[in-house]
């Protein structure tokens, strides 16, 4: 793992220069300043996640079709295989296209996560180090020499206040565990909202509670960095969808009048708000 990070160092510096650019010259507050370059980073990778959507939504009309190869070659697999990739080739469609943006998108998380979990000289130059020894340092010097010398000082380093936010120090884990519960219910709810196969259904339970678990022990600038992605993507995805109920609504009304051939295939929401186009449309005909 150290040698991942070692070839992600650039990455880390880049943004670790951010951080200190945002804490001396935006606001000096290092929960504000995550919060803010979380925000840049989902910006930068926009492109990315615009070409991830709509790769999943082109593979998500063609699903239909490709449960009917399914059915029809069930007991051929190799059969299957073939006519799967040659309904690929005829219909432009890169089964992995959904996966590279995400894949891309990997190595800035995880120099991210390096910044937030062990920041360089760069950050703490500016900010000092997450805890501050040399004042523990100077209190064991000074109790040396009125104690036994078979005594030991079981001593930490203090928490530096430069890295508190709201209740927190985001060196050290939640003590209230509130940002894990966010991060659970905001990747439940971002995983709801793009969970489109009803066979992966049960994954938008399991994987916000195994996440959970695992950041059980993380600092806390990681959740809260967490959690804003999370919040991020909710969002984004929210406005995805009412871009494509839009798109949904405007082809249908492009059919014209009451013949909604394909109305069946729409949501109750979309259904909803294609009647409401459709009456303005005969109203400003009359």
């Amino acid at each position: 793992m150290s040698f991942i990070y070692q070839i992600l160092s650039p990455v880390q510096h880049v943004l670790e220069y951010v951080v200190v650019f945002l804490y001396n010259n935006v606001v000096s507050n290092y929960g504000v300043v995550i919060i803010l370059l979380t925000i840049i980073v989902r910006l930068v990778l926009v492109p990315l996640t615009i070409s991830q959507t709509k790769s999943m939504s082109k593979m998500q009309k063609l699903q239909p079709e490709l449960k009917e190869l399914q059915k029809k070659y069930k007991d051929d697999r190799e059969k299957l295989q073939q006519e799967t990739m040659e309904f690929y080739r005829k219909n432009n469609v890169n089964p992995l296209a959904g996966c590279l943006p995400l894949i891309m998108q990997l190595p800035v998380f995880f120099a991210l996560f390096q910044v937030l979990r062990s920041p360089s000289e760069i950050v703490t130059k500016i900010l000092g180090s997450f805890n501050l020894s040399g004042v523990v340092n100077g209190v064991k010097t000074g109790l040396a020499g009125f104690l036994p010398s078979s005594v030991e000082l079981g001593l930490t380093g203090v928490a530096n206040p430069k890295y508190n936010f709201l209740w927190l120090n985001l060196n050290e884990r939640d003590p209230y565990y509130i940002l894990i519960i966010l991060m659970v219910a905001t990747m439940f709810v971002s995983m709801k909202m793009t969970t489109t196969d009803t066979s992966q259904s049960k994954l938008t339970y399991i994987m916000p509670l195994a996440f959970g678990v695992i950041s059980y022990s993380f600092p806390s600038g990681i959740l809260v960095y967490w959690v804003t992605t999370n919040l991020w993507s909710v969002g984004q995805q929210w406005i995805v969808n009412k871009i494509v109920t839009r798109e949904k609504v405007k082809k249908e009304i492009e059919k014209e009048g009451g013949n909604l051939s394909g109305e069946e295939e729409l949501s109750e929401e979309d259904m909803k708000a294609l009647r409401r186009k459709l009456k303005k449309k005969k109203k400003k005909k009359r």
